[in-house]
Formats: structure tokens, sequence, C-alpha cells
């Protein structure tokens, strides 16, 4: 099982792509989880990429998993503030050793 720092780093690294994507773009990305994927893989105005090939860990529904294989859940508080969450070793959401990032 991946050490809690690990996803903490991973959840790190996501946040500040979006914030590279919302600086570029006046905004970061919203929506959904696959949404934002695609926005970040290129489904964008520039086609540039923001989520570098080591973060891709995708689901078949294209939704980008923690390092546990849980999908990510974003929280777009404002244009330019995104909550990365991740659900931590216990796979559930909303618990104590979930993984935050903005």
């Amino acid at each position: 099982m991946p050490p809690p720092a690990l996803g903490k780093q991973e959840a790190d690294d996501i946040a500040l792509n979006i914030r590279h994507f919302g600086q570029r773009f006046g905004g970061n990305p919203s929506g959904t989880n696959a949404e934002i994927v695609k926005a970040l893989t290129g489904d964008n105005a520039a086609h540039a990429t923001y989520l570098p090939a080591e973060l891709r860990n995708l689901n078949d529904k294209g939704e980008l998993l923690d390092q546990w294989g849980t999908p990510y859940f974003f929280h777009c508080g404002s244009a330019t503030e995104t909550e990365v969450r991740s659900a931590g070793p216990d796979r559930r959401l909303w618990t104590a050793d979930d993984v935050v990032s903005k």
C-alpha cells in the first residue's frame, strides 16, 4: 500500500497543474473528474496538456485515480480554486485519512 506522503505529493502535483491551467486560461477546469481530466489532457482551446503521463492513472471512465485506485474528488470553490481530494488508504471519502490539496 502506498504511504500517505506519496498520496499527498501526488494530490499536490495535480493541484499545481490545475492552477497552471487556470493561469493560462483565466480559470480552472470544472466539471466531473473525467471532464477535468479531458481539459487537462488537451481538450482545451490551446490543445495544451497539463497532466503529465506519470499522473495519468485513469479508470475505464476516464477518471483520475489516486494511489489507492479510487477516483479523485474535485471541488471547484471558485474559478481559481479547486480542491483535490483523495479518499486515502481506506478508499472512503470524507474520513480522517483523506488527502486534500488546493
